[in-house]
């Protein structure tokens, strides 16, 4: 009985500990999350709603960067005509400096525009709005 109780108490503290680093990652800010890699056609990043982003991207070439739901993401890749929250085309770096990402279902997609280019660098930070 004494072993149950401690396997128990162990399996409680480790679900609290999870429960508690869900809630500081959503609630305070996400992750740093970076890439340093080719980069073929699109490269896609997935948003918080309601929070604010932070950081860069540097690519050798032209890049497209758009936030948009993953519904306008489809109609980009089958090239109809699509609508977005916020976007900057034809950049070979652009610098988040507090963007505001709406309630939703949102994403960060990176679009190639060069054949030649070989890497991005990407690095950003969320941070939940109160």
């Amino acid at each position: 009985m004494k072993k149950g109780g401690i396997v128990l108490v162990a399996f409680a503290g480790v679900l609290l500990l999870g429960a508690l680093g869900y809630f500081v990652i959503s609630h305070y800010g996400s992750l740093n999350y970076e890439w340093k890699t080719n980069l073929n056609e699109y490269k896609v990043y997935h948003l918080l709603g309601s929070s604010t982003l932070s950081g860069y991207i540097k690519a050798d070439g032209e890049i497209s960067v758009y936030i948009l739901t993953k519904e306008a993401f489809e109609k980009m890749k089958r090239g109809e005509h699509f609508e977005y929250y916020k976007a900057w085309e034809h950049v070979k770096s652009i610098e988040f400096n507090d963007v505001k990402i709406p309630q939703g279902d949102y994403i960060l997609v990176v679009k190639n525009e060069e054949n030649k280019m070989q890497w991005i660098s990407v690095k950003l930070r969320e941070k939940k709005s109160a």
